[in-house]
């Protein structure tokens, strides 16, 4: 990873080179947020997008699963800008991804796009099987707290939660998720996966009821919409990590400057909720790099977990509005 000084012009200059890499790499059929989410990925780490890499790893996965399987385009793009950002480009991380997939498939989970992201995250682990049926036993048990709400998008949220070192039984980790889904939710964040993952995100953190957690990601929600940026379901689990490795609810110029630059280049304007995510995204990570040492060894899991989750659910939201998107006739 590259020292990253944080200059808004020229992140926004990578992010649109790496855009177009991405776009000429010669990987087809992916929506457009998909593309942007990879070169963000590689932007973040102030690195130069390699479209060989990228394309070699997507046909690893098509050379693995064959014709006939449920993985399509935006996800297996997707996992494979997750997997050569983190330089985990070769065949073994691959069928090490497809491995974890079938693991969740036969503890209880469905064949779906969103439980490759549960399998990526389960890459972290060593006990993968363990974390499989643990993390059904979560979502079965956040299920039932939601059951009009839980859908396949939510096992990278069980994964998440399966994978804590805690003595909690399920049943505790579920209360604990609840806590938050209800309190950022009473606080006016709308009901919906991302909210779920929110949730997930700060039990993760925590592992308790923290209601000054809570007070963080609502004064940080707040003084955006002072400046009159939006928030959107896209957005929540950033804002989580975001109020947890920045000290201050009062986000500083380089936040605004960075929005200021994205709105104002045309290649970005055809999204503002979107390009305020990969904004958003961008500046949480340069402040976890600035984490102090008191808040690197309180964090139950590392900033690179943290950032992974991020990557994660912002890859899982963005497919999810590209297919939302295909089915209404529209990309």
């Amino acid at each position: 990873m590259a020292d990253l000084v944080f200059d808004s012009g020229r992140i926004v200059s990578d992010l649109l080179a790496n855009f177009q890499q991405v776009k000429n790499s010669g990987v087809m059929g992916v929506d457009k947020r998909i593309r942007f989410l990879v070169a963000q990925l590689f932007t973040s780490e102030g690195e130069v997008f390699d479209g060989k890499a990228f394309k070699d790893v997507t046909m690893l996965f098509k050379k693995r699963l064959g014709f006939f399987n449920v993985l399509d385009g935006d996800t297996r793009a997707s996992l494979a800008g997750l997997l050569l950002v983190n330089g985990q480009n070769d065949e073994k991380i691959v069928a090490r991804v497809i491995d974890n997939y079938e693991l969740l498939v036969e503890s209880g989970f469905k064949r779906t796009n969103f439980t490759y992201f549960g399998a990526y995250l389960l890459l972290r682990s060593d006990k993968p099987r363990n974390v499989a049926d643990r993390a059904r036993d979560i979502y079965m048990a956040l299920r039932k707290q939601h059951p009009f709400l839980t859908g396949a998008e939510d096992v990278t949220s069980a994964v998440l939660m399966a994978q804590l070192d805690t003595p909690l039984s399920v049943e505790q980790l579920t209360e604990i998720n609840e806590y938050y889904f209800t309190e950022f939710n009473r606080a006016g964040f709308k009901r919906s996966d991302s909210l779920q993952f929110l949730a997930a995100t700060s039990t993760l953190i925590y592992m308790e009821r923290d209601a000054n957690h809570v007070k963080k990601v609502v004064r940080l929600a707040e003084e955006l919409e002072r400046a009159d940026v939006k928030i959107r379901p896209i957005h929540y689990v950033t804002l989580g990590i975001l109020a947890y490795v920045r000290e201050s609810t009062e986000l500083d110029a380089v936040f605004f400057d960075l929005l200021a630059a994205m709105r104002d280049e045309s290649g970005l304007r055809w999204n503002r909720e979107f390009y305020t995510a990969m904004a958003l995204s961008l500046y949480t990570e340069d402040q976890a790099r600035n984490m102090t040492q008191d808040q690197v060894e309180s964090l139950m899991v590392s900033v690179h977990i943290l950032i992974a989750i991020e990557r994660a659910a912002a890859a899982s939201a963005a497919a999810a509005a590209s297919a939302a998107a295909a089915s209404s006739g529209g990309s």
